[in-house]
């Protein structure tokens, strides 16, 4: 399962097995809590920011719009102009949701680990005066890649970092690496429907996995 390419690799393994043992049991030795779909609270970024624990469940779930995106290029960003085009569907407390298509080139590869389309500082500060509760994307990040590493340079023309605080700062949830939002849409270019991305509720802890579901109406 590919991670954020500067952080540490989940590992488990199955210690007990039915055959041998009567019961199976699998031990994960090291995971960040930013492992596969998961969620940001604001004290990912945000030194006295809120953690998981401490906003309300409501802040985990809610009816919203999932829109469809996935025309942008590698590594392009999403505008203001773009979210605008459906400004009809960003609606004040609910859930947006963008389909990039970026769960489809899952892999160890360098465009998905480092060229998915993004969130610029100027579409999040969009997306805070509009007052929505949550933000998620396909994408490995709501912001785009800007470090370095030895097989690719940074792609993104604005700060992830600075995308991030904007959001977290309004107390928006922000949902990553979502997937099958295709089936979501049935080839249409919105979609409503209820999302559920409930966290597990780990005690000062910045985000965690989540098993998020939409509903569809």
């Amino acid at each position: 399962m590919p991670g954020w390419p500067t952080q540490p690799s989940l590992r488990y393994e199955m210690i007990k097995t039915v055959a041998r043992d009567t019961y199976a049991l699998t031990l994960i030795s090291q995971m960040v809590t930013h492992t596969g779909t998961h969620i940001d609270t604001p004290a990912h970024f945000l030194p006295a920011g809120k953690m998981v624990d401490q906003l309300p469940l409501e802040s985990y779930y809610g009816e919203g719009t999932l829109i469809n995106l996935s025309k942008k290029r590698a590594a392009a960003e999403i505008t203001k102009d773009d979210l605008e085009k459906h400004e009809r569907d960003i609606r004040k407390g609910e859930v947006l949701l963008i389909r990039t298509g970026w769960d489809k080139k899952l892999g160890m590869t360098p465009e998905f680990l480092f060229e998915w389309p993004y969130l610029g500082v100027e579409s999040a500060q969009y997306l805070v005066s509009r007052k929505i509760k949550a933000v998620g994307t396909d994408g490995l990040s709501i912001g785009g890649w800007n470090e370095t590493v030895p097989a690719h340079p940074a792609s993104a023309k604005s700060s992830p970092t600075e995308t991030h605080k904007i959001l977290l700062s309004a107390n928006i949830v922000i949902i990553e690496v979502l997937a099958n939002l295709d089936q979501v849409l049935e080839g249409r270019d919105s979609a409503r429907a209820f999302f559920l991305f409930a966290p597990l509720n780990f005690v000062n802890a910045e985000g965690s996995p989540t098993r998020a579901v939409a509903f569809l109406q």
